[in-house]
């Protein structure tokens, strides 16, 4: 009945057509009958292999803002904003889905929770939904930030399997930045996107024109919107949080292995990514752990479908590895994962760097390299049967 009582009142190219309805029967005969919108949502755009650009990202989130600013003015927030509801059409225009738990703001319940259950997505609610509390129009912001820092870095902002620990992060964590995840991206887009992280919601923009203006004038200073912080020290609950950054880096390296090998590629990534900031942060006797550690976002960026932005990181990687010895182990198995790369991308130079990995590990014939020596020994052979 409510996401009836919403459509009827709309008219925007962002939200589909309301049609007809049959809303005053019993359940099971209730209907909707909307525009039919051909397209694919954002969760099959994040899993495709040909990646949104940055530019196409801030034209979806410019598009998001505006539908917002038309459905804020009613005035109603949708509560749960979401790849799996946002539309893009064959011509890229963008279209909201599923105001079934939007609420109307400025009325007398605004809570998150209706008979004791949680409406909303965990992984894009505000801190202050997580919490039951009164929800706005800047929750919807929030929500709308995380679903763009997935379509840069394919992960949301707190990937986990268990939602009471990506509430708990949500309330008190800080997402590791955006640069970290994709290097390159444009150093304003991710201060919006940050500041749309906020935990306090004064500290996000004001309002959907607002976060719009910003994503159109990607010149203009960001030093009204501070960067998201923590509001208050975290427990050892998980990766990434400040507990496990005071362990040893051996230690944090094994934990980011373990996730990797585990196929939690969407935990293990950020924490790879902290690790290497935080290891070059500590001086150059840091290195080869932060080199490590940089092949290890590379190898989750490959495993999540992100092949151009893995090989781009490599080859810079292997730019600064150049001077070593040409059978140097850390540049061998650089070279090791560019080639792999190479091949997933149809490039057949794959199988030439492949060729001089595994020369050079053959005349090297150090034991210690035996694992690795296998392994490009492998993948040299499937990639020559094709």
């Amino acid at each position: 009945m409510l996401e009836a009582d919403l459509l009827a009142r709309w008219e925007h190219p962002g939200i589909p057509a309301f049609l007809d309805a049959r809303v005053d029967s019993v359940a099971s005969d209730a209907y909707l009958v909307m525009e039919y919108v051909l397209g694919r949502d954002l969760t099959q755009v994040i899993t495709d292999r040909n990646r949104l650009s940055e530019d196409e990202i801030t034209s979806v989130a410019i598009q998001i803002c505006g539908i917002l600013e038309h459905t804020h003015a009613i005035p109603v927030i949708h509560r749960d904003l979401k790849p799996g509801n946002i539309m893009l059409t064959d011509r890229h225009r963008v279209v909201v889905l599923d105001f079934g738990v939007a609420k109307v703001f400025r009325a007398n319940r605004t809570r998150l929770t209706q008979d004791n259950r949680v409406l909303g997505t965990v992984a894009y609610m505000s801190p202050e939904q997580c919490e039951g509390r009164d929800v706005h129009p800047r929750s919807d912001l929030y929500s709308l930030a995380c679903v763009i820092y997935e379509l840069l870095t394919g992960i949301p902002p707190f990937a986990d399997t268990d939602a009471a620990r990506v509430m708990h992060r949500h309330r008190f964590q800080t997402p590791a930045p955006v640069s970290l995840l994709r290097p390159g991206v444009s150093p304003t887009l991710e201060a919006v996107i940050m500041a749309g992280l906020a935990k306090r919601a004064s500290d996000r923009p004001a309002t959907a024109g607002e976060f719009r203006s910003q994503l159109e004038s990607p010149n203009e200073p960001l030093s009204t919107y501070p960067r998201a912080t923590s509001r208050s020290p975290s427990p050892l609950s998980a990766p990434g949080t400040p507990a496990l950054k005071m362990l040893p880096t051996a230690v944090r390296m094994t934990a980011a292995q373990a996730l990797f090998d585990e196929g939690l590629i969407a935990q293990a990534m950020p924490e790879y990514a902290r690790l290497a900031q935080d290891l070059a942060d500590l001086g150059p006797e840091h290195f080869e752990d932060a080199v490590q550690c940089r092949v290890g976002v590379a190898k989750c960026q490959r495993n999540l479908g992100y092949h151009e932005e893995a090989l781009k990181a490599l080859s810079a990687l292997a730019d600064e590895l150049r001077s070593r010895p040409p059978d140097d182990r850390l540049l061998l198995e650089v070279r090791f994962n560019i080639g792999q790369l190479r091949l997933d991308l149809g490039d057949e130079h794959g199988i030439t760097e492949l060729a001089g990995v595994y020369q050079a590990l053959t005349a090297a014939a150090r034991p210690e390299d035996a694992a690795i020596t296998v392994a490009v020994r492998r993948a040299l052979n499937r990639a020559t049967l094709g």
